[in-house]
């Protein structure tokens, strides 16, 4: 079962929009937050979520690469 929470959502969703602007796989996504693939998509499908730790790095690199 997905985990759904407001903020989760909206950091999934900040992802996949990110990728559709970037043209960017979820491999390379994942080597850029410096995570598994399998793990990068958990958090994206929202099946896992994330540590504080994984969330800050995200935001941090979705600020910073626009």
């Amino acid at each position: 079962m997905a985990y759904i929470d407001e903020n989760f959502s909206q950091l999934a969703t900040d992802l996949i929009k990110y990728q559709e602007k970037h043209n960017i796989d979820d491999n390379k996504m994942a080597i850029n937050l410096m995570m598994t693939v399998e793990r990068y998509h958990a958090i994206k499908s929202m099946w896992e979520k994330p540590t504080e730790e994984e969330v800050k790095n995200i935001k941090d690199f979705l600020v910073h690469n626009k």
